[in-house]
């Protein structure tokens, strides 16, 4: 019994553990003419220090609440900050008004939201990648790519 209850924890430890293991895409709506962005570019849009597109359009940034489980790999990697500091440079008023971060519950609503919205960049799970949205390169890779840097644990 005892050995079937360790069996049991260590399982759902396991499924808890998968849920959060993640591998980010950054979408952008398809008329958006980037292919690629450097990590550093990603983080300078995130933080608002980047506004607008090469082609003047205003950056849209949409993404999952950064205090989510799911996200806290993400934040650490391109902001180099925890949840809470996240939440506070992703809502900051030093923020340029023009370039808006809007947080959705799902990654589904950020696919729609990007493939409607041609000026908007979002955060996503490969997995929830459809046919109304194109995957930028971070750093020249691709996501499943050797060296990917938006791969999480």
């Amino acid at each position: 019994m005892r050995n079937r209850v360790l069996i049991v924890s260590l399982l759902l430890a396991g499924v808890v553990s998968a849920t959060y293991a993640t591998e980010f895409a950054i979408v952008v709506n398809p008329t958006n003419p980037a292919r690629s962005v450097s990590l550093a570019d990603l983080a300078k849009i995130l933080k608002g220090k980047t506004a607008a597109w090469p082609t003047g359009k205003n950056i849209t940034v949409v993404m999952r609440d950064p205090s989510s489980p799911a996200m806290k790999f993400f934040t650490e990697k391109v902001l180099g900050v925890g949840a809470d500091e996240a939440k506070s440079v992703l809502s900051d008023s030093a923020r340029k008004p023009s370039s808006p971060v809007v947080f959705a519950q799902s990654d589904e609503e950020i696919v729609k939201f990007v493939g409607s919205n041609a000026a908007a960049i979002g955060v996503v799970d490969v997995y929830n990648i459809t046919g109304s949205v194109k995957v930028i390169k971070i750093d020249e890779k691709q996501p499943f790519d050797p060296g990917y840097v938006l791969k999480g644990h």
